[in-house]
């Protein structure tokens, strides 16, 4: 079961972390599958996490605090959809329209389905996500880099205590 704490606006879904668990009932599932997106239902970050092939054969549920949007329209690629709900326009839309408690805020499915998206060409949509994948990859490998420095400097003052 994906959970919140399993998503990431960055690095998409942890599934090494992600609970295992039995689902009671006799009706099957709607397992996830390529092409889904988990979008949370509260909270103050509201971040899109596209379900990709790194699924592979888990058969996965959303935890019920997720909102499962699966596209029934052709011509719209599931991770521009994802990418633009994460965007500055969908979030305003959401930080205007959501209800909030003061501490958390609530975001139903009708102010979901109302948040204007923007569908350009599909190879536009294509060299958008290009790209926002090529960014996400550059943060991922500017991340590691930083926590190597760390770990030099971190040896370099141990060997220097040592002396």
């Amino acid at each position: 079961m994906v959970q919140m704490r399993d998503t990431s606006c960055t690095d998409g879904i942890d599934w090494p972390s992600c609970v295992r668990t039995e689902l009671p009932g006799k009706r099957e599932p709607d397992w996830l599958k390529p092409g889904d997106i988990l979008f949370p239902t509260r909270g103050n970050l509201s971040c899109a996490t596209l379900v990709d092939e790194t699924i592979g054969d888990i058969q996965a549920v959303a935890a019920p605090h997720f909102f499962v949007l699966r596209l029934r329209k052709t011509g719209v690629l599931p991770a521009y959809v994802a990418w633009w709900l994460n965007q500055e326009p969908a979030q305003r839309h959401l930080e205007q329209q959501a209800q909030s408690s003061g501490i958390v805020r609530n975001v139903s499915r009708a102010v979901l389905d109302t948040i204007p998206i923007a569908i350009p060409p599909l190879p536009h949509q294509q060299q958008i996500t290009e790209l926002a994948q090529a960014m996400r990859r550059e943060a991922q490998l500017l991340h590691q880099l930083m926590q190597s420095n760390q770990q030099i400097m971190t040896g370099l003052a141990r060997d220097l205590m040592a002396h």
